[in-house]
């Protein structure tokens, strides 16, 4: 901002992109700026994509938040949008989506499970997620736990198990929900990752086309 001191004594009003105000031959000079309403195609394409991310953040946040720690000042969200915007597209509606076969939900260090399968036991509206026991007493510990989380691709809806997470010698947890009652396994995509029995670090996500 400016002051001009003017013989002329007060000065107000705008001239194009300039705007004078002050009193007592003390003018102040300020510069306004223009909003920017632009709402093109690419801008709202975007747009879309962040909203169903942000969308998908909520319903798998609890195992967003334990997979993705914080790290180099990005939180869970800040990791999980970053993560993910490659997976997502919208049409020509602007109608977003994503491939859940690619979806990220966590990242880290710790050794992936490995062998992962699903398979639903739609009378019993349950599936069981399997995974291999692959310790090594380093980057992959028995004491690991696992997560499994479950998601329907057509309405949406997020299963992860009831009790306490089981451990990576397990070898498979059972995720029940009376939605699964009658479900299509072709609409189920299950996920599951390792984390540091203290919460300090996690694996990459396995994703598997429950069968």
């Amino acid at each position: 901002m400016a002051r001009i001191y003017s013989p002329l004594g007060n000065i107000k009003g705008s001239i194009g992109n300039i705007t004078f105000s002050g009193g007592a031959g003390n003018n102040q000079l300020r510069q306004k700026i223009a909003s920017n309403g632009s709402n093109t195609p690419a801008q709202q394409n975007t747009r879309s994509r962040f909203k169903l991310l942000a969308d998908l953040f909520r319903k798998f946040a609890g195992a967003a938040q334990l997979g993705l720690k914080p790290q180099g000042g990005k939180s869970a969200y800040n990791r999980f949008v970053q993560q993910n915007f490659v997976n997502t597209q919208s049409d020509a509606q602007n109608v977003a989506s994503v491939d859940y076969l690619k979806l990220v939900l966590s990242g880290g260090s710790v050794e992936p499970l490995s062998g992962v399968s699903a398979v639903l036991d739609a009378v019993a509206g349950k599936v069981t997620v399997s995974f291999a026991d692959n310790s090594n007493g380093n980057t992959a510990l028995e004491t690991d736990r696992v997560k499994a989380v479950l998601v329907n691709k057509q309405t949406g809806r997020v299963v992860s198990q009831a009790d306490e997470d089981v451990s990576r010698a397990d070898g498979s947890v059972e995720l029940d929900d009376d939605a699964l009652t009658g479900a299509q396994a072709a609409d189920l995509v299950a996920y599951a990752f390792a984390y540091r029995a203290d919460g300090s670090d996690a694996s990459t996500t396995l994703a598997a086309q429950v069968a």
